[in-house]
């Protein structure tokens, strides 16, 4: 991701990993989101080693406990990511993101992912966004992941270490284990109810994929399905003032609500009024401009004064796309996503009408265990006139805990038009409280 308050974790491969024979790396391009990595196949990586990667995933089963052929699964929406329980290898269940974005799975280091018996097998080397070092990753062979009843076995994925994931400075930050993506999207219907806080997954010709296909009152749009990831075609209103159809990339990965790249259209250009803040990359961190768009329109649905990040160097372009449509917005609708009828279902949920705010604050937050630690304080923001600094942790707001359910909700109070919020914090080993200041971050 790459707003202040849409910082990219690892998003989606879009074109299979490649698995390295021996000691021997390999080289991929990491480009956005939760999980987003574009191979580049470099001197020396073996193509024999990639076609494994390819054909273990393309090959892997899936079977289901249940004859209904579907489970429902309840979830959190934690910093914006839609977090559902998932088992791996038979362990207990962990926290997995659904990410729409991504065409491979992924599990990170993390307290829960610790004492998992995992193979690591062949390295790769990450390149991206940043301008820190690149980091390494390593595949993971022949897992099992269970949805529920829906057990998925055989599939390849990569693991991160925590010393390879600039988002997370020690494993208190680690607030989810890891992301599946297209291996269930491929092979499943995937309905997300953001009203009832649950995912269902069926099989497409079950009694439930079927119904819900066939609801009234939802509106269906075709999906273009690329290297594993869902784009669609949406307009947006120009600085300009006039309408400007784009192709984004559906990605319920990506914490914010729209970022477009400007240079892959002509129409795309940052308002008048923008302000600066930092994104963080793959490799390290991300300049961004911060405007607003007067409409977007998804689906003949229109939402108004949008936040959208515009990428001015390394934004989403892969296959001809113009940028990100993330998950601040796509929480408006419920959805159903048909990856084998290349078809997404949405209807305007009871979130619909709320504002989709950008931040006042200055402050870019993230869940740690403790509460939410402050990542970075932009510069001639209200906060940086303030007494929080970075490593700090907010562990109360408007006498309220901190905790990984709420920090969307802390959030959102930063974009509030309050002109403060009280809040607590711990700065090393000393609890302090006080009011933090809140003001537009626009350029006038």
């Amino acid at each position: 991701m790459h707003l202040a308050e849409d910082m990219t974790m690892t998003k989606a491969i879009n074109t299979p990993v490649m698995a390295l024979a021996g000691a021997q790396r390999c080289k991929m391009r990491v480009r956005r989101g939760l999980l987003a990595m574009s191979m580049l196949l470099l001197s020396g990586c073996q193509l024999a080693d990639m076609a494994q990667f390819t054909y273990a995933n393309a090959t892997a089963t899936h079977h289901w406990d249940d004859e209904t052929q579907t489970t429902s699964l309840p979830f959190e929406l934690v910093d914006d990511h839609i977090v559902l329980p998932v088992r791996v290898n038979g362990s207990e269940p962990m926290n997995f993101v659904l990410d729409s974005g991504a065409a491979a799975s992924l599990i990170l280091e993390s307290h829960n992912t610790s004492d998992l018996p995992l193979e690591l097998g062949a390295e790769l080397t990450v390149s991206g966004v940043g301008t820190g070092p690149d980091p390494v990753a390593r595949i993971v062979s022949d897992t099992r992941l269970s949805l529920g009843s829906a057990q998925l076995e055989g599939l390849s994925v990569i693991y991160l270490a925590q010393s390879s994931v600039p988002f997370f400075d020690n494993l208190d930050e680690v607030y989810f284990d890891g992301v599946i993506g297209a291996p269930v999207f491929e092979r499943f219907v995937v309905e997300i109810d953001y009203d009832q806080r649950l995912i269902h997954f069926s099989e497409p010709g079950s009694a439930r994929a079927r119904a819900g296909l066939a609801r009234e009152g939802w509106r269906e749009l075709p999906l273009e399905i690329a290297s594993g990831v869902p784009y669609l075609s949406t307009r947006v209103t120009a600085a300009s003032g006039h309408p400007v159809d784009v192709k984004l990339l559906v990605d319920t990965g990506y914490r914010g609500p729209v970022s477009l790249t400007p240079s892959t259209h002509d129409g795309i250009a940052p308002p008048a009024e923008t302000f600066s803040t930092i994104g963080q990359g793959i490799s390290g961190d991300v300049q961004i401009e911060v405007g607003r768009t007067p409409s977007l329109v998804v689906g003949g649905f229109t939402l108004h004064e949008v936040p959208v990040s515009y990428s001015m160097a390394g934004g989403e372009s892969d296959n001809s796309s113009n940028g990100i449509l993330g998950n601040q917005v796509l929480q408006r609708f419920n959805l159903m996503f048909d990856y084998p009828g290349q078809r997404l279902l949405l209807k305007p949920n009871q979130r619909f009408a709320d504002p989709i705010l950008a931040d006042r604050s200055g402050l870019l937050v993230r869940p740690h265990r403790m509460g939410a630690v402050v990542k970075a304080v932009a510069a001639d923001s209200a906060a940086d006139q303030g007494e929080l600094q970075v490593a700090d942790i907010i562990t109360r707001f408007d006498d309220e805990p901190v905790t990984r359910s709420n920090i969307v909700k802390l959030r959102r109070t930063l974009g509030s038009d309050r002109d403060s919020v009280p809040v607590c914090w711990l700065s090393g080993e000393q609890a302090r409280c006080g009011e933090l200041a809140l003001a537009s971050r626009f350029a006038q």
